[in-house]
């Protein structure tokens, strides 16, 4: 943020000067005709550029605001899985092309976003609503404007720009599914706010435990000690209520002012509110491999109920300037929110050997979370007309982001059947949890919290001119990016004391940790954060950090009417760092760690009209995927998202990606096209996940020897003009289809030729676990993606609707380790209807809109080793909602 403030005075005076020289200059000044067609492939100020994917030198696809309108999705996440060889991970993260959230960048107006994600830089696209968007861009081949970690691919979110009209709109909407709304949901005793997405203090650390170190709360004596226990929020009760519809609203105010001097000022605000209520019914299944002709014992049997309310709200403002059509200055601000509020039970059968004599046990867990993203942007940009540069172009950008995780008083518990077959409580010193899988071993109370900021500064310049006949346009720019991210957590475990009667363990968790118990001496609360710092290598406080500087220069050259090409290099110089301590650790000592990069990326694509309205498109590149924050520190951190434990790897190398597109298009009508694509990426030292020897719980990050991904993407988008086939009538020339199918491959090998698990280094002289399989596919890549999608647009009638379905194929969601195979999520198909009349009521533009999602209610379905692990229904969800729009044209 300081270097922002720095800059502001220079940006003002640079928006003054524009300022006055279109007041001096009037209409006899600079104006000229709005940069060629050619120039238009650029990102200006988020706006959409029609026929972008036909006119870039590069391998695109674009979402703009009539194609998202006509989709029944509401999140950016959603709508970017009906493009060509993009699916959805976890309803969250967007795979390009079969890679995972490493290998793929997002971007906001051109610029990166702060991630509130635990281990890991990736934006959760679900918590990103369309109705702040403009348009969408997937650049799947490389080119070096872009920052060079792109590997699968870069998403553009660009948000909408300075209105045209003005105009106020308001929507409200109402809905549900068929799985969750009216049916019986867990709940619990939570903060009065919690309908608004925030947290009153009710889940905070009590203020008297919130001023000690975890060392000074573990030196406190009994009785004292007790009275810090007591002191916790101490409702506990899990209760099932009928589950409301879900409902949301949104409004969005533009306003333009066109000044007598040539300069226009525009402001547009956007805001959205949506609370939703899901019950997933889970079947939970676990295994014991015993690697002997791939037989397997059950260890576990469980019925999983989760019920979850998700709150989003998200606010968007953007103040433009233009200056005679040449020159504009934008500042704009986008807030994003999501809280989530889940309850899980799972009741059942848990062993250590065989289920069918397990144990009944029945664990809860309690989970809280407030997601922010923020970012603010000022950029600028001007077209220049000098000498032989005519339309010469200079943007620039200041950007100030941040992003902040809370998950206050997240807690679990089990309580297990005992000889008498009465229900108690697990804990350490009541009954061996390690005799029982999938249970949590005692009462837990878990606080975390993270925050991540970002700076950028960006110059991007273009040079157009003419040499002979050939149109050139020298492209150059220049970049600094730091990041920054720190996280504490405080984790507490609850026990029963030696001298606690029997019958205490029988008692409800409110009853457990009620006053009296306390008072009594038959409880024990211990501060785990420091004390697992010292005797297990577990931290409670981190910090980590990158700054990169990049710049680039390319050239993009029309050599013939008929050839394209464009050739560029970028060069990055990196430093990532990290920390982590607690207990004994100091800060900036023994699991302090700092890595430097320095890459050179070229890139080189060819564009070939060989007859009119068909291209041939060849690409090459050379990218880089760079371990993420705390991945390459030697200390073992919780993450909180899932409780599971991940230790950094300090010999942690980039990985390095070489990649190749062709792709065939026919642009045969007004809005038909035809596209046929074949890619292969190649990857050297490909970063994986595996487990550390002799210490399970505890995963690791390690370069693999090498891993490879091809595929082919046919694309294809038509007009049905049923009346000139068949004379059925001009409303039925409005049907469009458009479909598109991905066949991926990819191989990953993780240990080469001769190596074993032993020649795998990573920290601590520690080793990792025996692979299930050394060769095997990339996670999260599916064999098979596709879309299909009918659409009717009739503006007479005012009526818009579609049917689109989206397939995505078998891929391994988590991977498996010694005898036990990775666990597969099963393809699954997804099909969807949206309806939306317009009409005019008391002189303002109306809409009513109906959309029903999931209509076949296919199950999602996790296997291992050709058994259910788990399956849940989703449901069939549903809305109706009206919009009013005052104003505009």
């Amino acid at each position: 943020m300081n270097r922002l403030f720095k800059l502001l005075p220079l940006a003002a005076a640079l928006g003054a000067g524009q300022a006055a020289l279109a007041e001096e200059s009037g209409n006899a000044g600079v104006v000229i005709a709005p940069p060629s067609a050619q120039m238009e492939e650029v990102v200006v100020l988020g706006q959409f550029v029609p026929d972008e994917k036909r006119t870039t030198s590069e391998v695109s696809n674009v979402l703009d605001q009539e194609a998202l309108g006509l989709l029944a999705d509401t999140s950016v996440g959603d709508a970017l899985s009906r493009v060509t060889g993009l699916s959805l991970v976890g309803g969250k993260y967007v795979y390009v092309r079969g890679l995972g959230e490493r290998y793929s960048s997002t971007l906001l107006d051109g610029s990166r976003i702060s991630s509130p994600v635990p281990f890991q830089k990736t934006v959760p696209l679900d918590i990103v609503p369309n109705s702040i968007v403009d348009n969408l861009l997937v650049q799947k081949t490389y080119s070096p404007e872009y920052p060079g970690d792109f590997s699968g691919g870069i998403v553009m979110i660009r948000t909408k720009a300075t209105p045209n009209d003005n105009y106020m709109s308001v929507k409200a909407q109402i809905g549900g599914n068929s799985v969750s709304t009216g049916g019986d949901g867990l709940m619990y005793h939570g903060g009065r706010q919690d309908n608004w997405g925030w947290d009153d203090g009710t889940r905070n650390i009590p203020e008297n435990i919130r001023a000690m170190s975890s060392e000074q709360f573990e030196s406190i004596d009994f009785p004292d000690d007790r009275a810090l226990g007591a002191s916790f929020y101490n409702f506990w009760n899990v209760y099932e209520k009928d589950l409301k519809p879900n409902y949301n609203g949104d409004a969005e105010l533009g306003y333009r002012w066109d000044l007598d001097n040539g300069m226009s000022i525009g402001f547009l605000a956007a805001g959205k509110y949506s609370n939703n209520w899901q019950n997933r019914d889970n079947d939970f299944r676990r295994y014991e491999f015993t690697g002997i002709d791939g037989g397997a014992n059950q260890t576990v049997a469980y019925d999983q109920l989760i019920t979850r309310q998700t709150v989003n709200t998200s606010a968007f403002a953007n103040l433009g300037i233009e200056f005679n059509n040449d020159h504009s200055l934008q500042i704009s601000n986008v807030l994003l929110r999501q809280a989530d509020d889940e309850v899980m039970q799972a009741r059942g059968l848990s062993s250590e050997d065989d289920v069918t004599t397990g144990t009944p046990v029945v664990s809860y867990r309690y989970q809280w979370s407030e997601n922010e993203i923020r970012s603010t942007q000022l950029k600028g940009e001007h077209f220049f007309y000098v000498g032989p540069f005519n339309g010469a172009r200079l943007a620039w950008r200041l950007v100030d982001g941040s992003a902040s995780r809370d998950a206050p008083d997240n807690r679990t518990y089990t309580y297990a059947e005992n000889r008498d077959g009465l229900e108690e409580i697990v804990t350490p010193n009541r009954q061996a949890a390690g005799d029982l899988r999938e249970v949590f071993q005692a009462p837990d109370r878990n606080f975390a919290k993270l925050r991540d900021d970002i700076e950028e500064i960006g110059v991007d310049g273009e040079l157009p001119f003419m040499l002979g006949e050939v149109d050139i346009n020298l492209k150059f720019g220049y970049s600094e990016y730091e990041r920054t991210r720190s996280s504490e957590e405080r984790f507490f475990r609850f026990d029963l004391t030696s001298s606690a009667p029997d019958w205490i363990a029988l008692e409800t968790p409110e009853q457990l940790f009620g006053l009296d118990n306390w008072g009594a001496g038959y409880l024990d609360v211990r501060d785990f954060s420091a004390g697992a710092a010292n005797a297990s290598g577990i931290f409670p406080f981190a910090e980590s950090g990158e700054e990169t500087t990049g710049y680039y220069f390319g050239i993009d050259a029309q050599l013939t009417p008929r050839i394209r090409a464009a050739i560029g290099v970028r060069q990055e110089d990196a430093k990532l760092f990290a920390d982590a301590w607690g207990g004994n650790t100091l800060q900036n000592t023994i699991n302090a760690t700092s890595q430097d990069y320095d890459d050179t990326l070229p890139s080189a694509s060819l564009t070939f009209e060989f007859v009119n309205d068909m291209q041939l498109r060849v690409a090459y590149s050379e990218t880089v995927n760079r371990p993420s924050l705390l991945e390459i520190t030697g200390t073992t951190i919780r993450n909180p998202d899932n409780n599971n434990l991940y230790r950094g790897n300090v010999f942690l190398e980039p990985a390095e990606l070489t990649n190749y597109d062709v792709r065939w298009e026919w642009y045969f009508g007004a809005a038909d096209s035809v596209s046929i694509g074949v890619f292969r990426k190649e990857f050297d030292q490909p970063i994986e996940v595996g487990k550390v020897q002799a210490q399970n719980d505890i995963f690791t990050w390690f370069n693999g020897e090498e891993a490879e991904l091809e595929g082919v993407e046919l694309e294809v988008k038509k007009d049905l003009t049923f009346d000139q086939w068949f004379g059925w009538g001009q409303d039925w020339d409005l049907f469009t289809l458009t479909a598109n199918v991905s066949l991926i491959d990819s191989e990953v090998t993780l240990l080469g030729a001769g190596e074993t698990a032993v020649d795998v280094p990573i920290t601590g002289n520690r080793r990792i676990s025996q692979l299930f399989a050394n060769e095997r596919e990339m996670t999260g890549q599916s064999d098979i993606l596709g879309n299909l999608m009918l659409t009717y647009s009739n503006y007479d009638y005012g009526v818009e609707s579609s049917l689109s379905y989206n397939y995505t194929g078998e891929r391994i969601i988590l991977v498996g380790d010694l005898n036990s195979p990775d666990i597969i999520e099963e393809a699954r198909g997804k099909l969807d209807f949206l309806f939306r009349y317009s009409f005019r009521m008391f002189g303002n533009d109306m809409e009513a809109e109906l959309k029903v999602r999931n209509i076949l209610d296919d199950d999602v379905e996790w296997t291992q080793g050709g058994l259910d692990y788990e399956s849940w229904d989703l449901g069939i969800g549903y809305s109706i909602g009206v919009r009013a729009t005052l104003g505009g044209s």
